[in-house]
């Protein structure tokens, strides 16, 4: 009998689903993504853009309809609630029941939380915000530039850190880099501290090298627009000439209004199958059929924390999902399980980057690993951002 998968989010690890699923079951199994925008919007283009490497915003977007698998359906509505025991999906305009649903619908940005950012904060996760931090930046010559971390956790850890670091050499090669002071801002205790210690210092004496000021442990509470002004938890404040944040995240709306949520915020899932779990403590699974990957699931990891939230992670786990399915479908045991392991590349300027690979399902704590930066690295980050070119006309 033919089956129905429904694919909820049309983000990286959506769209990795999809298409793993359509290479594997036959044109009879309908396989729909239900995304409520109209673009894929490939997030890792955004710190590229910022310093003018990507200025086509057709190579940090492109239109779903676009997709070169054209036996990938695509729904663009807006998914309002899941009833996960029958297999239900509700969206703006229908109501559609199915045999499997993969929930990758991500993590959606809460700017508001924070008074002021809206409108005094350029937002670096965000296209437009991409491209007004790079019309700021090419008029700036003198003064204090603020990267803020509004509040944890955020997609792709490195990347505000990325982004400070690319600035750098790009006030370096401007030649007004004596001018200007850079300087980063956030709740962490370190950066990227589910990596560990070792990582987080090591990451230390990158900034230090060059010359970027770090300030941890601190958590806006308002941004002073007017008096260019940050307020901090800590009683503390400070000024800044350019600011550019990454704003607070959360569950899509929809994930909450459907009961799917624990303390996290997001759905609580297997770290290994990616079925959404009943307790946490014992792993137990509950609705069949109805799995959650990417950045919208919360995973505990041995030493407490949650597994970051990262497009390598979404990927891997889009095929293990898809693997799975497709096994049960065929009536064949479902084996296939995530590994909690990931390789990705960290910008650090000046044309290089820095391979950081990592277990993080090792005991007792993650295990990560981070090379020195070379040209080489960067330029296989470059060639993983190909995806984007592979999925879409270009």
């Amino acid at each position: 009998m033919n089956k129905t998968i429904l694919i909820l989010g049309g983000g990286w690890g959506g769209l990795t689903a999809a298409h793993a699923l359509r290479g594997m079951l036959a044109s009879e199994y309908r396989i729909a993504v239900i995304e409520k925008r109209q673009s894929f919007v490939f997030y890792p283009s955004f710190i590229r853009a910022i310093i003018g490497e990507k200025t086509d915003l057709n190579y940090i977007e492109s239109p779903l309809k676009k997709l070169l698998r054209k036996d990938i359906e695509v729904i663009n509505e807006e998914v309002i609630r899941i009833n996960p025991e029958t297999r239900t999906v509700y969206t703006n305009s229908q109501t559609i029941p199915c045999d499997f649903i993969i929930i990758a619908m991500g993590a959606e940005l809460y700017p508001d939380i924070i008074p002021g950012f809206n409108g005094f904060c350029l937002n670096l996760y965000d296209t437009q915000g991409a491209f007004e931090i790079h019309q700021k930046l090419k008029n700036f010559t003198k003064g204090k530039i603020a990267f803020l971390i509004a509040r944890t956790p955020f997609r792709c850890p490195p990347a505000p850190y990325e982004a400070a670091l690319l600035t750098e050499s790009f006030m370096r090669k401007k030649g007004v880099r004596q001018d200007v002071e850079i300087s980063i801002y956030t709740p962490e205790k370190q950066p990227m501290p589910v990596a560990g210690q070792q990582i987080g210092e090591a990451f230390n004496q990158i900034l230090k090298a060059h010359n970027i000021n770090y300030y941890p442990e601190h958590s806006v509470t308002k941004i002073e627009g007017d008096s260019n002004k940050m307020l901090f938890a800590n009683n503390t404040e400070t000024n800044y000439d350019l600011l550019v944040g990454v704003p607070p995240h959360g569950a899509p709306k929809s994930i909450a209004d459907s009961a799917l949520t624990d303390s996290t915020g997001y759905i609580p899932v297997h770290p290994q199958t990616m079925q959404i779990i009943d307790k946490a403590d014992e792993l137990t699974t509950r609705y069949p059929g109805v799995f959650a990957i990417g950045d919208v699931a919360a995973i505990r990891l041995l030493n407490g924390a949650l597994l970051p939230k990262g497009g390598v992670f979404a990927e891997e786990q889009a095929h293990v999902v898809a693997r799975n399915i497709v096994s049960q479908i065929k009536g064949e045991k479902t084996s296939d399980a995530f590994n909690g392991k990931g390789i990705c590349y960290v910008d650090v300027g000046d044309d290089m980057a820095a391979e950081g690979s990592g277990d993080f399902y090792a005991y007792p704590a993650p295990h990560v690993n981070l090379e020195m930066p070379s040209k080489e690295s960067r330029k296989a980050k470059h060639e993983f951002e190909r995806i984007f070119e592979l999925w879409f006309k270009k």
